[in-house]
């Protein structure tokens, strides 16, 4: 007695082909955002397994390719959601959002910005669940780690700005964290500045948190370049603000209440700097004379600030490029890799020159109560 082979799976053909179960369902129904040498791929490979392949001159097919083709929907999602009257992201995060909407526009694709902010492990996991779209765009995953890597073979594509670490098993596109960290850092230590403060916005530590963050990549780079001059590394106030402005100011206040003598700041963003700058001003310190301060992303203040700002240059416009293009080829089966983007250290005035060297600048001691 004879007995006919069973019909192939989906999982069949994609293990076959190489490419996830997805990828083979939107083949199979001519998702318009699969490159057609991958549809020609895995339909051949399909029909060789044996699977019923839709017959393209069947009403309900004809119907379908009469249909306006719709790109594949992306989305970007700002994880954890801010506090109520917040903004939408930082300053750096709107030029990264810019950055990607530069991309889909040079690909002719919509995308759309979610209003639902994953905040654990658990709401990541029932977001991709819920939600419609084809591929996602995260802005950071260091306290989404773990269900990132989770999701790395999941049916829905996505890429992360964020950090590389070794057990990471998605995408991720980033800056160099701790070389631009570390050549701040050294900037300040040419021009003979002797006690060097690191000044950031921290996130709340979960229990989800990885110990890789772009933060601690900076502030690891920031102390690596001080070893090597010798100089002390511990002169570190990170403070989880809402925003960088007030993280920069709680910081800095606290190294002034505290007494702590530093001639020079490295502040893990622009808004950090600005925050910590405001404050030097306000206990009449003078930058860069007393003390020098330098940021990070060289946002659009950066060169309006007095004194205007040095910083280090993320290029936001070459990001969005590298997430969009990622994700539409992680859209159409292909295998894509985590890429780490060159930085520029930018100077201006608020870093000054040798000439402008201080003697090293005496805190107020803090006073007893």
């Amino acid at each position: 007695m004879s007995h006919s082979r069973p019909k192939p799976k989906l999982s069949d053909i994609a293990a076959v082909a190489g490419v996830s179960v997805a990828t083979v369902s939107r083949v199979l129904s001519d998702h318009p955002a699969i490159l057609p040498a991958t549809k020609a791929h895995v339909r051949a490979l399909a029909q060789e397994l044996g699977y019923p392949l839709p017959d393209p001159a069947s009403p309900r097919q004809k119907a379908r390719a009469r249909r306006p083709k719709k790109p594949g929907t992306i989305c970007a999602v700002m994880p954890v959601a801010l506090p109520s009257g917040s903004r939408l992201a930082n300053a750096f995060e709107m030029d990264l959002l810019g950055g990607v909407g530069a991309a889909m526009r040079d690909h002719r694709l919509d995308f759309s910005v979610s209003a639902k902010a994953p905040y654990d492990n658990s709401s990541l996991t029932r977001f991709m669940e819920q939600h419609p779209y084809d591929g996602v765009i995260f802005f950071g995953q260091s306290q989404f780690h773990e269900g990132l890597n989770a999701l790395a073979d999941g049916p829905r594509p996505f890429v992360v700005w964020g950090v590389e670490t070794q057990d990471q098993r998605y995408c991720s596109v980033g800056s160099d964290n701790f070389a631009c960290g570390h050549r701040a850092t050294q900037h300040l230590v040419s021009l003979g500045r002797k006690r060097i403060a690191f000044v950031g916005q921290s996130a709340p530590i979960t229990t989800a948190q990885t110990s890789q963050s772009q933060l601690s990549e900076r502030l690891a780079g920031f102390r690596s370049a001080l070893a090597a001059a010798g100089l002390p590394t511990d002169i570190t106030a990170m403070r989880p603000a809402g925003s960088g402005l007030e993280a920069g100011e709680q910081g800095l206040r606290a190294l002034l209440d505290k007494g702590i003598a530093f001639d020079a700041v490295v502040a893990s963003s622009d808004l950090v700097a600005l925050g910590a700058i405001r404050v030097l001003r306000s206990e009449g310190l003078r930058v860069p004379e007393d003390v020098a301060v330098v940021g990070y992303d060289d946002s659009a203040f950066a060169r309006l600030m007095q004194p205007q700002l040095t910083t280090m240059r993320q290029d936001p416009i070459l990001a969005g490029h590298l997430l969009v293009t990622k994700l539409l080829r992680a859209m159409a089966g292909y295998e894509v890799k985590s890429e780490r983007l060159p930085t520029e250290l930018v100077i201006r005035e608020s870093c000054g020159s040798h000439r402008d060297l201080p003697a090293i600048h005496k805190a107020k001691p803090m006073i007893a109560t």
